[in-house]
This record gives structure tokens, C-alpha cells and sequence, in this order.
């Protein structure tokens, strides 16, 4: 029996009018590949440092946004979770600094995933003889002395720091110096009075700095050249790779009949944990994160939560643990919604349709990064979860929304 009709099976024994409504498999996407490393004029280094961890040919989207970047445009890269998205973006930054001598300063939305991210060039440095460094508000002052004396080639970084920086740290804009590159990733975040902010701290760098390259990536954006023209204020080039990994994965829609989401996602999680499944599940309540926890871990299931709020060491500690393998299964607000590593999870549930279908692309993108993966989403009984109980395929075919700010910030 598969996992899909176990689950149904398993949810109607506990409440006779739950069940899964509708279910759809997503089909993994070929890729196309483009040339191997040795085919491509890269820094000796870089190369070396690509093949001793098994990097030996780009994807036919990962090669069209190196020769744009390596030209110096200003470039988007619109590419599904898992596709190789910041590797089309980090081979040819580091080739650039490397063989031009200049820097670059990478901004990630928020400081957890910057420091995600931080290992993938710092083993890529390790070898290939550049720097990097975080800058941001945990990092402390004798580093941020080290970092003002010594700049890194790559200076990673978030909009806050930057906003503070510029004028309340000199450290920082000494950091700053010999910066020729931009690249914002995830950048479908900055919408609203989001981008607003972050265009005019762009363009405080501009004068800051001088002339500047940028680059942007986002897995989920429906208008990536206007949103590029308005945020860099000139034009962009486009690259867009394949918005599904390598990969099944499969939906499910799961319908509460009107009983408890709450008591009815406690039960799926200890149904799948019960099966070896590693679980993420979403609520966006902080509140409901703690009570679905301790509900399914009086289900037997090993789940701890993951909240704005808690302690950063717990934070860290709950990623590392899921990461490891050690426990089922984590409960999250969408502070693990963006790309931090938390290594290989079987399943996402998500235990209320998400504020809008890039969420829902941007949390389902969690599941089954090395295989297949499954994705569950829980209707209750407000107007809209009605809606696509009636309607259950038209949730799966809305299109990716524009991301919109106003330039001017005016109303």
C-alpha cells in the first residue's frame, strides 16, 4: 500500500470525516546540461576547487547566467528550489573575483539564512584562495575589526545591516571597499514596503560605492524583468531554468470534514514519522506551532518547533538535529520557509493554505529534494479552504503572482 493511501486510510480511523480529497503527482523535469568545467575558461583555482566536490558540468541555465555575468549584466535567474539555483549565481561571482581582483557583497533577507549559506563559499575558498566573512548584527566587534582591516573578497550580509551600516558603523563601510558586485537572493521577498527599502538602500550603495553589477535569483517570481528594471532601475537580463528539481513529488489535499486542523495535522505527523518519514510542517501561528508539537509528541512522534522568538542556539540546535536525522520532524512558523539547509525531509504539511501560491511553492520545494517527496495541505471549513474543497485542482494551476513595490514609496 502506498504512503497516500495509508495516510487516507489511517485519517478516516480517526475521524470518519476526514480524508484526502484530491491528489496529484508532479512529474520530475529533465534538465538540460550545458558544457563541462574543463570546456569553460575558469579561474584554475575555481576548477580545481568545482571538481574535488563532484561539480564537473553546468546545467544549460546555470552556463547561460555565467556568460551574463561574466559579461557584466545586470541579471535575474528565475529557477525552481533544488535546481541549482546558487550555483549559477556563486561560479561565476567567485570567477569574477578572481580574476579581476574586485569584491562582492552577497545580501540574503535575513541573517539565519545568510549564515546558512555562508559554508558553501567557504569550501569553495578553502581551496580556491578567497576570502569570505558575514557582517550582520551576532557578529562580534574584534571580527568586525578583523573584517574593516582586512576586507573578504566576499562579504555576506542582510538589508538591516546595511541600512544601520552605512551611516552608524565605519567598520562596515570599510568592509565595504573595492565592492563591484551585488547579488540578492530569494529576492522575490522584497515586495511592498520590503522593496521599497531595499531599492533605496541599493541606491544608497550606489553612491556609496560607484558603479555596480547586480544579480537577483528567486525560485518563485512571476515578472523577473520588470521586477529587475525596478529595483536596479535599469535593464536585465533574464534566466530561467527549470522550475521543478530532479524529482517526484506528490499533493495531497486533506479535508478536516469539519473536525480540528490541529488535532487532525498532530495525527498525519505521527502517521508519517510512524513510516521513517522526516516531516516539516507550517503554521503560521507561533502559538499553534507549540500545540501541534506537543500534540503529535504525545503521538510518540519526535518533534521539536522552530519559531521566531526562541533562543538562536535553539534554533540552531532544533536545524542541526532535523539535519542529522535524529528527530521525525520539525513545526515551523516560515522562518525555515527559505532555503536553509535542513537536509533531506520526506514530507511538508502545511495545516493552512499559505497567504498565497508562491508560499506554497516556496514551503513544497522543502520536500524530497533527493527523491521523492510528498507535500500535504489541510482545508478546514473558512470561505476559502471551501472554495478549493469544491475546487481542489484549480488551487494547482494559479499562476506565479508579480512582485510589486512602489519605486517611490509614495502611496
Amino acid at each position: 500500500m502506498d504512503i497516500l493511501s495509508i495516510v487516507d486510510a489511517e485519517i478516516r480511523r480517526f475521524h470518519s470525516n476526514c480524508r484526502i480529497i484530491y491528489s496529484r503527482i508532479e512529474n520530475a523535469e529533465r534538465f538540460r546540461y550545458g558544457p563541462r568545467i574543463s570546456e569553460v575558461d575558469l579561474h584554475r583555482n575555481l576548477a580545481e576547487a568545482l571538481s574535488l566536490y563532484g561539480f564537473e558540468r553546468f546545467y544549460e541555465h546555470q552556463y547561460e547566467a555565467y556568460k551574463y555575468i561574466l559579461d557584466g549584466a545586470d541579471t535575474m535567474i528565475v529557477s525552481g528550489t533544488a535546481t541549482g539555483k546558487t550555483e549559477a549565481f556563486i561560479i561565476p561571482v567567485i570567477d569574477k573575483v578572481l580574476k579581476e581582483g574586485i569584491r562582492a557583497l552577497i545580501i540574503y533577507p535575513t541573517k539565519a539564512l545568510a549564515r546558512d549559506q555562508f559554508s558553501r563559499f567557504t569550501k569553495l575558498g578553502f581551496i580556491s584562495g578567497f576570502r569570505t566573512a558575514i557582517f550582520d548584527g551576532d557578529t562580534s566587534e574584534s571580527e568586525r575589526r578583523r573584517i574593516a582591516e582586512k576586507p573578504p573578497h566576499i562579504l555576506i550580509t542582510n538589508p538591516d545591516m546595511i541600512h544601520y551600516g552605512l551611516v552608524g558603523s565605519s567598520r562596515f563601510r570599510m568592509a565595504l571597499k573595492g565592492v563591484r558586485i551585488i547579488v540578492l537572493d530569494e529576492v522575490h521577498i522584497y515586495e511592498g514596503a520590503f522593496g521599497s527599502h531595499m531599492k533605496y538602500i541599493l541606491e544608497r550603495l550606489k553612491l556609496t560605492l560607484g558603479e555596480l553589477q547586480f544579480v537577483a535569483s528567486s525560485a518563485t517570481i512571476g515578472n523577473p524583468y520588470e521586477f529587475g528594471k525596478m529595483m536596479f532601475g535599469r535593464d536585465v537580463k533574464v534566466v530561467y531554468g527549470p522550475r521543478k528539481r530532479m524529482g517526484v513529488t506528490y499533493h495531497a489535499i486533506i479535508s478536516t470534514g469539519g473536525f480540528s486542523r490541529w488535532l487532525v495535522a498532530s495525527k498525519l505527523i505521527s502517521i508519517l514519522s510512524s513510516h521513517g518519514f522526516k516531516t516539516l510542517t507550517f503554521i503560521d501561528s507561533q502559538q499553534m506551532t507549540e500545540v501541534v508539537a506537543k500534540l503529535a509528541r504525545r503521538e510518540g512522534a519526535s518533534i521539536y518547533v522552530h519559531r521566531a522568538g526562541l533562543p538562536r542556539e535553539e534554533r540552531i540546535e532544533v536545524e542541526t538535529m532535523l539535519r542529522s536525522g535524529r528527530i521525525d520532524g520539525v513545526v515551523s512558523t516560515p522562518t525555515l520557509e527559505l532555503g536553509i539547509d535542513v537536509g533531506v525531509l520526506d514530507a511538508v504539511i502545511m495545516v493552512t493554505p499559505p497567504p498565497s501560491y508562491v508560499k506554497y511553492l516556496q514551503r513544497s520545494g522543502r520536500a524530497g529534494r533527493r527523491g521523492v517527496g510528498y507535500v500535504f495541505m489541510i482545508l478546514g471549513d473558512d470561505p476559502i479552504d471551501a472554495y478549493y474543497e469544491r475546487r481542489p485542482s484549480e488551487y494547482y494551476e494559479q499562476e506565479l503572482t508579480p512582485i510589486v513595490f512602489e519605486p517611490d514609496n509614495e502611496e
